[in-house]
C-alpha cells in the first residue's frame, strides 16, 4: 500500500481549504471516482483502489492507496498522489510537494 505525505513547498503550514466537502477540493479531476466518506477524512474508490486523504501530522496531509488497479501500480499511485497534491495547492493557494513514504 503506497503512502504519501503532502506538504507545502515553502515549508509553511497548510491553510485550511475553503469551506465545503473535502472531495470538492481534493478529488482528482482526471479519474472517475466514487465517494465513500467525505467528512474530516476523504475516502474515494478509484479504479478498484481505495484512496484515503487525511490530515495526519502538523503541516502535512497523508494519502494512503490500497488495492491494485493495474500492472503499473507505482506509476498510477504516484499520479493519483500528484493530482491530489495539485488540487490541495489550488484550494489553498500554496505550492504542494508530495513524497512517497512507503510502497
Amino acid at each position: 500500500m503506497p503512502e504519501y505525505t503532502i506538504s507545502t513547498q515553502s515549508g509553511a503550514g497548510w491553510p485550511v481549504p475553503a469551506d465545503g466537502a473535502l472531495s470538492r477540493h481534493l478529488a482528482p479531476r482526471s479519474l472517475p471516482y466514487e465517494i465513500v466518506n467525505d467528512s474530516d477524512v476523504l475516502v474515494l474508490r478509484i479504479a478498484g483502489a481505495t484512496v484515503t486523504v487525511s490530515w495526519e501530522l502538523t503541516d502535512s496531509w497523508c494519502v494512503d492507496i490500497e488495492g491494485s488497479p493495474s500492472a503499473e501500480w507505482a506509476e498510477w499511485a504516484d499520479s493519483v498522489a500528484s493530482e491530489i497534491a495539485g488540487r490541495l495547492g489550488q484550494a489553498t493557494g500554496e505550492r504542494a510537494a508530495w513524497y512517497r513514504v512507503t510502497d
